[in-house]
């Protein structure tokens, strides 16, 4: 009795009975269990969310360059962004807690107060509301198709980059109002507490209860919040991109289906130049028939390829949702079974809550790991992101001296030009000096190269000191002829 009331005595105020916030202890190993947490949240997941960062952080680097910004990249470019957040928010906890065994802390000495006081926003608020903001910007993504696929009339009004960045800052926003609660209504301290049977003291994480839980009642709020938790994030997401995805490949497979149908049915018209020369006997009609046809030729290819492009960039967002949903729809669900066994209490799923518990790190695991492919199936299906990785590989990892020496000499050219009666004959010896150096330069970086790699590289590289050979004659002509009309 004396060790048990000398314990009590070291408890914080707020377990006391007439607290007014009341609070409970908080014990991360009896809710997540080591034996799956160590190896899926302490190895796994930072592995995952690594190569997420790398794979997110050059998707944002295509997406937002110049020539990538449609209605549609905006979404894919927020996506990236939210998806990199989801996984960056949740990693220094992760690493903490299990690769760097900080629960060998814990249990010895208890959580430092820090980790106590951020933990929750680390491993739970801030990943579900990134989490929630990607998953229905997925849902506007399949809306958009849908409308640029079965409403075309719709689309100047409805799928302009305007009209993409108001609801994507709709969605963040509404994302960060869903949790918002959990940032006022909860918070945590850390107490140190004396256990007079081991003569010890350690630290406790303790969770306070503000007073607005106690007026509207414990279980009232956290079934309400909870259960819109899974209705708006998980639920009914899933359940639109189920029906969005339906709806456009279907719509893909009736377009194939048409276009086959008119592939077979021009094929069974034969038009011959012949007979139409016969039947015209002029000369000037044929060619005039011929450049007719050509041109209707020319523009029915163009429309295919305009087509063709829409129907290809469809398919490939049909793969990112599919992709999605493969792993959001298990995710969902266990989550789903987890509110509602605490909150129907279900006797034969209670009895087996430890099961329960590692259901929901498979669950954490799940969402975080569909992110890296993006990346694969954008270079795999989109020949506009493959250009442009190509483009930004040349100029700023291969040949970034090569670009930046042709940038200066455009900017000379064009002050010389401008500026040509200003120049003095020292200024302008001074610029041949430069130019000379240049080409030289061009020269020595041709020849380098041409030796080191091997012959089938050597075409490219020809075509390179044309081009470079080129532009200096080029600029060497204007710059006589501004000289001559000087003198």
């Amino acid at each position: 009795m004396h060790e048990e009331a000398s314990y009590m005595i070291a408890l914080p105020e707020c377990m006391s009975r007439n607290s007014t916030t009341p609070c409970r202890e908080i014990n991360i190993s009896a809710q997540v269990p080591l034996s799956w947490a160590l190896p899926l949240y302490g190895y796994i997941m930072p592995i995952i969310v690594a190569v997420t960062i790398a794979t997110n952080s050059f998707i944002v680097l295509v997406l937002s360059h110049r020539y990538l910004r449609t209605p549609t990249n905006y979404v894919l470019l927020a996506m990236a962004v939210t998806e990199l957040l989801t996984g960056l928010s949740c990693l220094p906890w992760l690493l903490y807690y299990y690769t760097f065994e900080g629960y060998i802390i814990d249990a010895r000495e208890g959580l430092p107060p820090f980790w106590c006081t951020m933990f929750p926003y680390m491993a739970s608020v801030m990943p579900s509301i990134f989490h929630t903001a990607a998953i229905w910007l997925t849902v506007y993504l399949a809306v958009q198709r849908y409308i640029y696929i079965c409403l075309p009339k719709l689309v100047r009004s409805h799928c302009t980059a305007r009209r993409s960045k108001q609801v994507i800052m709709v969605i963040c926003i509404a994302s960060l109002w869903i949790y918002a609660p959990e940032f006022f209504v909860t918070y945590n301290g850390t107490y140190e507490i004396f256990n007079s049977r081991h003569n010890r003291t350690r630290k406790a994480c303790f969770r306070h209860m503000s007073e607005f839980i106690q007026s509207v009642g414990h279980n009232v709020y956290y079934y309400t919040i909870y259960g819109l938790y899974t209705l708006f994030s998980h639920t009914l997401p899933c359940i639109l991109l189920v029906c969005f995805t339906w709806r456009l490949i279907a719509a893909i497979r009736q377009a194939d289906k048409r276009h086959a149908h008119l592939i077979a049915k021009q094929a069974k018209r034969k038009f011959t130049a012949s007979e139409i020369s016969s039947s015209s006997g002029n000369g000037n009609v044929e060619l005039s028939t011929r450049f007719i046809r050509g041109s209707k030729m020319r523009s029915s290819i163009g429309e295919s390829k305009r087509i063709q492009s829409l129907k290809q960039n469809t398919r490939m967002l049909i793969v990112v949702i599919i992709l999605f949903l493969i792993t959001e729809i298990p995710a969902a669900a266990i989550f789903s079974l987890h509110v509602s066994t605490i909150a129907l209490r279900i006797t034969f799923i209670q009895q087996h809550y430890a099961l329960l518990n590692k259901l929901l790190i498979l669950r954490n695991v799940l969402i975080v790991l569909s992110y890296p492919f993006r990346f694969a199936i954008y270079c795999g299906m989109s020949q506009q992101f493959r250009e442009v990785v190509k483009q930004m590989l040349t100029q700023r990892v291969f040949f970034p001296c090569e670009e930046k020496a042709k940038t200066l000499m455009e900017q000379s050219t064009k002050y010389r030009l401008n500026h040509n009666d200003t120049l003095t004959t020292d200024d302008k010896l001074k610029v041949e000096n430069s130019d000379t150096h240049m080409e030289h330069w061009l020269k020595a970086r041709n020849s380098l190269l041409s030796d080191r790699l091997p012959s089938s590289h050597k075409d490219s590289i020809a075509r390179e000191s044309l081009i470079s050979s080129s532009t200096l004659e080029l600029f060497s002509a204007r710059r006589a002829s501004n000289f001559s009309n000087r003198s």
